[in-house]
């Protein structure tokens, strides 16, 4: 039997905070006047933690892969129908709710339910809905990607691995509507394939990360430093980065290797101390995905009604605010699924034990 990779669960736990970091600070991206210190910190610090959707592309297959790579028999219909009540009905309801919100408190919208399915289908009721769109995707997908995994000839995974990398950036620089390049499957290709067959082979993956971790993390240094450089300098006017896409793809790869290490360590560090509770908030990663933004939007909206204007101490009351509600009520709501869930099972076992026993003296 396998055993649970939770570090990946841990893993998507720090990127879903880093979604979260990303949402906080875009008020100062866009407001702060550029080239002062804290516009390029802000900024910086934004495009350091953008490898985070990708993350979530790539731990989605590792897990996907990790549980079904290996069986003869894979039922697509069930497959979706599991993954509708984990990912799709959750995000129904928080576009529910954001809608209400929108409509009777925060008066952005007036009720139309056809500019509310819109938005819905879209993924463009909040910031972060796109991922669902994305991911769904893929999911609709899965025969494809299963028949590819089934290939074990190598030559056919390296040309596998080099189309998904050329396609990603190449969809990413030329893709028409730059609106909705986030949204379709080809810009994280690769980062879909790779975790792909990682979940493949999960341990060698393991083997290859500790070994690789100065070259990753020298390489990270470079590449972030690049990166944040080149993307300022076009986001003050001064260049044109055409090859951002490039240098993004790269540092998201080794954004992604780099801190799947750390979590793995931090993880096996925890549980050997018996300290799960990092595991324990890594359950409710999804819920605190949906929700945060409608947070950190009412906030700013109460902030602007107390006049409170500038910018750092609304990031820094929105910071403690956001993480603090979004991680205690998410994980209040996991715990309390989770307890309920146990005691439906055991009921269900002490029913079933009950009638083994009258069957023995009919």
């Amino acid at each position: 039997m396998k055993r649970k990779i939770t570090e990946m669960s841990v893993f998507e736990f720090f990127l879903c905070m880093f979604v979260i970091l990303i949402h906080l600070l875009s008020e100062g991206v866009d407001t702060l006047p550029k080239w002062s210190f804290w516009s390029v910190l802000f900024f910086s610090l934004t495009k350091l933690t953008t490898f985070a959707v990708p993350g979530f592309v790539f731990t989605s297959a590792v897990k996907l892969f990790y549980q079904y790579g290996d069986r003869n028999r894979f039922s697509y219909l069930r497959f979706l129908w599991g993954r509708t009540k984990k990912v799709v009905f959750p995000y129904l309801l928080a576009s529910v709710v954001y809608y209400a919100v929108f409509v009777w408190i925060l008066h952005i919208y007036q009720f139309d339910l056809d500019q509310f399915l819109g938005l819905l289908i879209n993924g463009n009721l909040s910031a972060q809905f796109y991922f669902v769109i994305l991911i769904v995707q893929f999911y609709l997908m899965m025969p494809i990607w299963m028949s590819f995994s089934r290939v074990k000839n190598k030559l056919f995974v390296i040309f596998l691995m080099i189309g998904a990398l050329a396609l990603t950036i190449l969809s990413r620089m030329y893709f028409p509507y730059e609106a909705a390049t986030n949204k379709i499957f080809p810009s994280y290709l690769i980062f879909w394939f790779l975790g792909s067959y990682v979940g493949l082979h999960y341990e060698a993956f393991e083997t290859i990360i500790a070994k690789s971790k100065p070259l990753i993390y020298v390489g990270w240094l470079l590449l972030a430093v690049a990166h944040c450089i080149l993307s300022y300098m076009q986001f003050g006017g001064l260049i044109a980065y055409k090859f951002s896409p490039v240098i993004v793809v790269l540092f998201c790869f080794f954004s992604i290797c780099g801190f799947y290490s750390y979590a793995r360590e931090l993880t096996f560090s925890l549980e050997r101390r018996g300290k799960g509770l990092l595991t324990s908030i890594s359950q409710a990663s999804y819920d605190i995905y949906l929700i945060h933004c409608l947070i950190i939007m009412v906030l700013y909206r109460i902030l602007t009604q107390w006049g409170i204007d500038n910018i750092l101490p609304r990031f820094g009351i929105a910071f403690l605010v956001t993480y603090g509600i979004s991680i205690i009520f998410c994980v209040l709501k996991a715990t309390l699924f989770a307890n309920l869930k146990a005691k439906r099972l055991r009921a269900s076992a002490t029913r079933a034990r009950k009638m083994a026993r009258r069957k023995r003296y009919l």
